[in-house]
């Protein structure tokens, strides 16, 4: 059966609101695009767009303040939701961080695995909408004219996986990913080509950080990794990339997956290891592991940076101070070796690679 169709309900429009914990819970989708330039070819340029709402009685994104003032509530296939709508472009040259961060008013149509959202903002247009064969997302508004048709790349990338996790009776999350999709669309009336990126997130506890990278391949092969941990980083407050409190770091869990077409098969290493280094500003992260005759290594550069800094009320004296930090990034090199699969590839094996990672610190709680 074809996961994408099986209308378990487990699509993208489905949150779940009636779980929702004060000052913890934080539901978004989440798109990222891979918009390719002939120019620079291992450097495409990139656009995020977030639809997000937070249950709190404040919390401070950038330099808005905004409170949920009442809880949505699903109405059938319908639901309304206060939140926020954001977005960062990078445009080639330059990083426009926010490309625009607006207070919203959101609703949810949905009817079995297709839907739309869309926001209520005058003069401007924020819309996700379509079903797993299709998605169509527009950002038109007086500064910005976006259109992007996003259809499945393949079925390994295109599955929509859903996966829920309980910490406890009280606190957990649920994910959907769609790991790539084909773009096709225009910007400013231009014609674009490119890949895409999906995540719709339930989290139902407190937000601590994390390292997380993803990228695309030419040849349609597909590699993530993931380490959200604990540790001194929890208590930085600055956006500063260097910190004396970058150290310690207790792993919650970590992995990398890479799926290589070729062979259509997809491989997981949970014995990872991920280093740091600064350079002129930006972060190269060196991701390796080891494990059941498997070894994999690759070094992703940020070419630019966006972040967003969010702030909530003090508890128990402390702040509550969270940097989420997003980086384009270029793949220096990469390597995968299976002895089962007797498979060894270097980054010339399967073409082009576009990526993007995420490093965030403090907490809150």
């Amino acid at each position: 059966m074809d996961s994408r169709k099986s209308g378990n309900g487990n699509n993208i429009w489905d949150i779940r609101v009636d779980n929702m914990i004060d000052n913890y819970s934080w539901y978004w989708w989440w798109w990222i695009f891979f918009i390719r330039d002939p120019e620079n070819p291992g450097r495409p340029k990139q656009l995020m767009i977030l639809w997000s709402t937070k249950s709190t009685d404040f919390i401070k994104v950038m330099d808005k303040e905004w409170s949920l003032k009442e809880k949505p509530e699903w109405d059938g296939n319908h639901l309304d939701l206060e939140g926020m709508v954001a977005a960062w472009w990078y445009d080639g040259e330059k990083m426009e961080d926010p490309l625009f961060l607006e207070e919203a008013d959101m609703s949810v149509e949905k009817n079995n695995d297709e839907g739309i959202l869309k926001t209520d903002v005058e003069g401007s247009e924020y819309s996700l909408s379509g079903d797993p064969d299709g998605y169509t997302v527009k950002i038109d508004d007086p500064d910005n004219d976006f259109f992007f048709e996003l259809t499945p790349l393949n079925d390994y990338l295109s599955d929509h996986r859903y996966k829920e996790n309980r910490y406890t009776k009280k606190y957990g999350y649920n994910i959907m990913k769609i790991y790539g999709m084909k773009l096709s669309g225009k910007i400013d009336g231009k014609e674009v080509q490119g890949t895409a990126y999906f995540q719709r997130v339930c989290v139902d506890a407190p937000a601590t950080p994390w390292y997380w990278g993803l990228v695309h391949c030419e040849d349609g092969s597909f590699l993530q990794y993931f380490n959200p941990f604990i540790g001194p980083q929890m208590f930085r407050t600055k956006k500063d990339q260097r910190s004396f409190l970058d150290w310690g770091d207790i792993s919650l869990s970590k992995s990398i997956l890479f799926y290589h077409k070729g062979t259509d098969k997809q491989y997981k290493l949970e014995s990872i290891d991920i280093q740091k280094e600064l350079k002129d500003g930006l972060p190269t992260f060196r991701v390796t592991g080891q494990e059941d005759g498997k070894k994999i290594s690759i070094s992703l550069r940020a070419y630019s940076r966006a972040f967003w800094r969010f702030q909530q009320k003090r508890r128990f004296g402390m702040k509550q101070i969270f940097y989420y930090n997003e980086y384009p990034a270029e793949i220096l090199d990469f390597s995968f070796e299976s002895v089962e699969d007797s498979l060894k590839l270097e980054k010339e094996d399967i073409g082009e690679m576009y990526g993007n990672f995420e490093h965030s610190w403090g907490k809150l709680f």
